[in-house]
């Protein structure tokens, strides 16, 4: 079998090689030949990403729906954090990879190939022999993008799993300028759930349970719960356009297990892009992208993500470790936070761009019963 050589060979082909392609298309780069593999064989409307920005770094015809307000909820009691530069983005999975791949069609180095899976890798002579089910690649080096299993450290570790669908429905019980990030926060058989409903048009709503766990939830399990939401949340006579199921890792990498080779880089939730204390990670995979591209277009390498602001570790260690300790008091412990928390603190503290005082003011709004036992 032929072997096809490859500067750079991207594993996987979901939110961070996509977003590392373009940005190397945007800055010229032109001297390293990049093929990205990826094992499905098309990319479908399978997942959304949402988040808390100040500005519009990310293209605008990329967001499908923004909100001012985000809500939440336990017990009928509301909270909501508003703000007129921090808004809640909407970006449909389908949109992103569609702009993502128009532009990668149109370049002369960076290719795309769907339907090959990575089989085996090996070393050979300071290169990689890659074998997929249709090609041997040598690689000089590799991005590995790809989400893998038994790499975070045991402990604080959660799943975040989440079942939504996006359905055609009349209701008139929620605001369309607002997202319902945390509904009905509750605990229910060891596991600490809520709703996720964001109205994206007239009549038209993303509906999903998500579940905060020591063990993953089957999306046959999630269906029953979501079904049962629907209901309490007055959706009749639905119809369902799409779904999405997906299980997030909430946890610490132990960076032990990565292959330990200046020419071997990792990136996504393996490279670190998810952040533990709240599976958030798209506006982190955008940073990474752009700082890993102009390092290799300046400095000839691309980079793996940063390690963590040592404060934000700090205190998403210990939110976590919490959680994980406390999953019965999580919805009390999310409340009181997000009670008294001021919007703007909590925003750039979701963000990750907090300023000293927002630390400060984070630390105050936490409940001191659980984290001082915690620190202790």
């Amino acid at each position: 079998m032929k072997h096809h050589e490859i500067d750079y060979l991207i594993l996987g082909g979901g939110c961070s090689a996509l977003s590392f392609a373009t940005e190397l298309i945007k800055n010229n780069i032109y001297d390293h030949t990049f093929l990205i593999v990826e094992q499905r064989k098309k990319y479908e409307d399978d997942r959304s990403w949402c988040f808390w920005q100040n500005n519009n770094d990310i293209e605008s015809k990329l967001i499908s729906k923004s909100w001012k307000t985000s809500s939440f909820s336990l017990k009928g009691n509301q909270i909501t954090h508003n703000s007129n530069n921090y808004y809640y983005h909407y970006i449909r999975s389908i949109d992103f990879y569609l702009h993502a791949k128009s532009i990668i069609k149109k370049s002369v180095n960076v290719n795309l190939a769907l339907g090959e899976k990575v089989l085996k890798i090996s070393n050979l002579n300071n290169k990689y022999l890659v074998y997929t089910n249709k090609k041997i690649y040598i690689a000089n080096n590799i991005l590995d993008t790809r989400p893998k299993k038994n790499i975070y450290v045991k402990s604080p570790f959660l799943f975040q799993s989440f079942l939504g669908y996006e359905i055609i429905a009349n209701n008139n019980r929620f605001d369309s300028t607002a997202a319902y990030i945390m509904e009905s926060m509750r605990y229910e058989k060891n596991n600490f759930l809520f709703d996720y409903i964001l109205p994206i048009k007239k009549n038209r709503f993303l509906v999903e349970v998500t579940f905060f766990s020591k063990s993953k939830i089957t999306s046959k399990k999630l269906d029953k719960i979501l079904l049962k939401s629907l209901i309490t949340n007055k959706f009749k006579n639905y119809k369902i356009i799409r779904k999405e199921y997906g299980v997030i890792p909430m946890g610490f990498i132990n960076k032990n297990t990565y292959f330990k080779n200046n020419k071997y880089f990792y990136a996504g939730s393996i490279g670190g892009a998810v952040r533990p204390s709240s599976g958030y990670a798209f506006l982190r995979i955008q940073e990474w992208a752009k700082k890993s591209a102009i390092n290799l277009k300046e400095n000839g390498k691309p980079i793996s993500h940063p390690k963590e602001n040592i404060i934000v570790y700090f205190l998403d260690r210990i939110f976590l470790g919490v959680l994980e300790k406390n999953l019965s008091s999580a919805p009390l412990i999310f409340f009181i936070f997000l009670k008294r928390i001021n919007s703007k603190s909590f925003f750039r503290f979701m963000i990750g761009v907090p300023t000293l005082l927002d630390y400060l003011k984070v630390v105050l709004s936490m409940p001191k019963k659980y984290f001082l036992n915690k620190i202790n």
